[in-house]
């Protein structure tokens, strides 16, 4: 065991344990966080204002929460864990991992902790699990967090980049430093570049990450920023050098949809209510098509309207659109090579035998995918999309049999019965052995499994009207769900494949402590905003 800032076999891992205990400590250090208690100190620090604006992904976390926050995490905490100390409990795995030459969290970390963390990341190496990380904590008693760090890297050396004295492992390329009311622990390359953002552009005054947090907010238990195009170009240039020509423009193809998008920064914010896990995620800056897509039509109501007792919905708005929009944009974008999206379809229709646009996007709209059973025997699942002309969708039937068959695909005549008109596939791999296509009315179905084609088309009770289902959607406010999962049901189908699996037993009561969970798209001036929750009942 090495005897570094905190102790990992791996090089650079001691930054990770660090990172790790942030994650971990706003259960054990709830409600504390009162200022210096000598020595001085900013519990409050922002850690994104001491850390540089070029990060193209950055964590937050409160790793001290008061009041409804710090009493939320402590019951949710409670339930998973399944201990009445959650604290006790996360402080035990705290002392494990920094415990290498007798310290712990109570007597080397409490007493200077603020209020946040937040980590960077700066770069990538060619192996990819020695990234160039650096931490940000506020400290609220500089003089307690100067001796963790002095205690902690013992056998380093002290440096001096810019006028900040620092203590520097070389073994674990390891620096650690109290800057500003601000505890800096990384990598020697990403520490030297929170240095140079003391007098130089600090991420908290990017403009990009402005955006971020005032789309999701910070006032909940943590924060994530990325700028995807930095990150995408970090990641390419790093894995460029190993890849064929093939995956080459693979990336390439990805870089111009990223850059062609508009998309700014994806930013994520995680809350805890007394019952329940809840995640505000946002895309910013989507071009006007692009965003389109992604909200366009009804798929809270396509997910609602699936037959009740379905364990997974999700609902897609306007089918049609929203790959007509996709292909303008890869076509803006330059992905498609300046072709136009009607040539691109014409050329599939010359492929396929099948006019794409007319046979099958004009009729499309929204569409919901649900899934149902809890045991192998009992898996049934389709995929219904609503027929904005049942006439064209119907007769869009008898063309998609031809052309699998064209495709070599075995594929039972065309019948029609009691309004319905369709034909199966025999396929063994899935329930039921067959898959079925089926039009009736303003209904298109493909469905596998025993009696999902009927009762999609048939409609019947709603899974609206279920009690997971208005528990798991009551999670989001005002934002309708496009997605739901009942959790319970899940983990019933799960355990009917693992059987008597230890791991499995040993993972069950974690999990059975989840209730259902859902999860909703909504559009405002410059983002498109997800929200997701799971109830911790």
């Amino acid at each position: 065991m090495t005897s570094s800032l905190l102790p990992r076999r791996r090089k650079r891992a001691a930054v990770a344990v660090l990172a790790a205990i942030a994650a971990a400590v706003p259960v054990a250090g709830c409600g504390d966080s009162s200022g210096s208690s000598g020595g001085g100190g900013n519990a409050g620090a922002d850690p994104a204002a001491f850390l540089p604006a070029s990060a193209p992904v950055y964590v937050e976390l409160q790793v001290q929460p008061s009041g409804d926050l710090a009493d939320n995490a402590k019951s949710v905490a409670g339930k998973v864990l399944r201990t009445s100390d959650p604290a006790g409990t996360v402080v035990g795995w705290l002392d494990d991992a920094i415990g290498d030459r007798g310290a712990s969290y109570e007597r080397d970390i409490a007493p200077w902790l603020g209020q946040r963390a937040g980590l960077a990341l700066m770069g990538l190496s060619a192996r990819r699990d020695d990234p160039d990380i650096v931490l940000a904590v506020a400290s609220k008693d500089d003089d307690a967090a100067q001796k963790f760090v002095d205690a902690r890297v013992k056998d380093g050396k002290t440096e001096t980049y810019r006028d900040v004295k620092y203590q520097y492992k070389a073994s674990d390329d390891l620096a650690a430093a109290v800057v500003n009311h601000v505890v800096l622990v990384g990598t020697d390359k990403a520490f030297k570049s929170a240095v140079d953002a003391q007098s130089g552009a600090k991420l908290a005054d990017a403009g990009a990450f402005k955006s971020a947090r005032d789309a999701v907010g910070t006032d909940g238990l943590g924060f994530l920023y990325a700028d995807p195009l930095k990150f995408f170009n970090l990641f390419a240039g790093v894995a460029s050098g190993s890849l064929s020509s093939g995956n080459a423009q693979g990336l390439r193809v990805v870089q111009q949809l990223l850059a062609g998008s508009g998309l700014q920064s994806v930013a994520a914010s995680l809350n805890v209510a007394k019952d329940a896990v809840q995640l505000d995620a946002a895309a910013v800056g989507l071009k006007a098509g692009a965003a389109r897509a992604a909200s366009g039509g009804d798929g809270p109501g396509a997910a609602a309207a699936v037959p009740a007792g379905s364990w997974l919905s999700l609902g897609i708005g306007d089918v049609g659109g929203a790959v007509n929009g996709a292909l303008r944009s890869g076509a803006a974008s330059g992905v498609t090579g300046g072709m136009d999206p009607a040539t691109l379809l014409d050329g599939l229709k010359s492929q396929l035998g099948i006019d794409v646009q007319k046979d099958l996007l004009s009729w499309m709209g929204d569409a919901a995918l649900f899934v149902r059973g809890t045991t192998k025997s009992s898996l049934s699942g389709a995929l219904v999309v609503h027929s904005k002309d049942p006439a064209a969708s119907r007769a869009a039937v008898p063309k998609i049999r031809k052309l699998l068959k064209g495709l070599g695909v075995s594929a039972g005549a065309v019948s029609s019965s009691g309004g319905a008109v369709g034909f199966s596939v025999r396929e063994p791999s899935v329930p039921g052995g067959a898959i079925d296509v089926a039009a009736k009315d303003d209904k298109f179905v493909v469905a596998i499994g025993s009696g999902a084609a009927r009762d999609a088309l048939a409609g019947g009770s709603p899974l609206s009207g279920t009690e997971p289902y208005k528990t798991a959607a009551g999670l989001l406010g005002d934002t309708k769900p496009s997605l739901f999962l009942d959790t319970p049901q899940v983990v019933t189908l799960l355990s009917s494949f693992a059987g008597n699996d230890a791991k499995w037993a040993k993972a069950k009561p974690t999990l059975d402590t989840f209730g259902p969970a859902a999860a909703g798209l909504t559009k405002t001036d410059n983002a498109i905003h997800l929200k997701a929750a799971v109830s911790v009942p």
